[in-house]
């Protein structure tokens, strides 16, 4: 059984789906609404879970917090680590999904903005291959020292760079597995999005970050890997499916990974479970609705060989 310590946000999601995203002043009825748990950190904890993982939370959530907190023990979620903040409110994503899966996505962070360095437990590794999965919806500060304290104790460090923003060069090089879309991945290095695969495959070809691995994730071209001994990459094509609402799908696909990687998994045959775990997550409404469990990855892995 792996096990993981998640450091990042959790929301509350309020997803519409709409027939098309709306215009600037624009008004457009919702056709359906669905309320429920999200925020990147708390959607890696429930991926990682889901698949049988020992899965540890550091967050911060507001006085409203009751209900999401049982959602996730529900989920197989390790709450200790998550801190209450009585004066702010949880963190909110407003989520509008259209026909084709497409969505805006507007944050308020709330209480994620609180999580602070003093919150990080003393032992973010607490035994030998323990992977610590990071992402940018918490303060930048937070971020750096969740990595580098990962790092220095011994700890795979995966860390999902989004939303987009500078990383440091220090810190960088103590990653383990970077995890970029692919317009994040083009703003780390400061060039354009890549309009293609084969574009995307030359750029990462190109990169010089200075982490261990880089897996750019492509939605439903799949994902693409360049280990740092490597001169090549590796394309991992998604499954056919149909797309109703890629909300969830990038950390569906982060929790699936580091799942895969504390169990000893190469990062190939890694990156090939995570890819269909994202797709899984794709084919239902809300980022966590339809996140697979263990059971149904085995199943799609067995029809795909067919």
């Amino acid at each position: 059984m792996s096990l993981i310590t998640v450091v990042g946000s959790v929301n509350r999601d309020f997803v519409l789906t709409v027939e098309d995203l709306p215009h600037p002043g624009e008004t457009v009825l919702a056709r359906h609404f669905v309320e429920g748990v999200g925020g990147k950190g708390a959607n890696q904890a429930v991926a990682a879970a889901r698949l049988g993982s020992r899965v540890r939370l550091v967050a911060r959530v507001g006085a409203d917090a009751a209900g999401i907190l049982d959602a996730l023990v529900a989920e197989g979620v390790d709450i200790g680590a998550v801190r209450s903040d009585e004066r702010a409110t949880t963190g909110i994503a407003a989520v509008v999904v259209d026909g084709d899966g497409e969505n805006t996505i507007v944050v308020n962070p709330g209480a994620n903005a609180g999580l602070g360095v003093q919150d990080l437990p003393s032992r973010l590794v607490r035994s030998e291959g323990e992977i610590v999965l990071v992402q940018n919806e918490i303060a930048p500060e937070v971020v750096d020292a969740a990595v580098l304290r990962a790092r220095e104790q011994g700890g795979t460090v995966v860390l999902n760079p989004a939303p987009a923003r500078p990383v440091d060069t220090r810190v960088l090089a103590a990653v383990d597995v970077l995890v970029p879309n692919l317009g994040e991945f083009a703003a780390l290095l400061g060039t354009h999005r890549p309009a293609t695969v084969d574009e995307a495959r030359d750029l990462l070809e190109r990169a010089a970050l200075p982490c261990r691995a880089l897996v750019v994730t492509l939605g439903a071209d799949g994902a693409i890997l360049k280990e740092a001994h490597s001169t090549t990459t590796l394309h991992v094509p998604a499954p056919a499916v149909d797309a109703i609402d890629t909300v969830g799908a990038g950390d569906t696909f982060c929790g699936a990974l580091a799942d895969a990687l504390g169990r000893g998994t190469g990062l190939p045959a890694a990156v090939e479970r995570a890819v269909r775990a994202a797709s899984h997550a794709a084919t239902g409404l809300g980022a966590q609705t339809s996140m697979p469990y263990a059971a149904q990855l085995d199943v799609s892995a067995v029809t795909s060989a067919l």
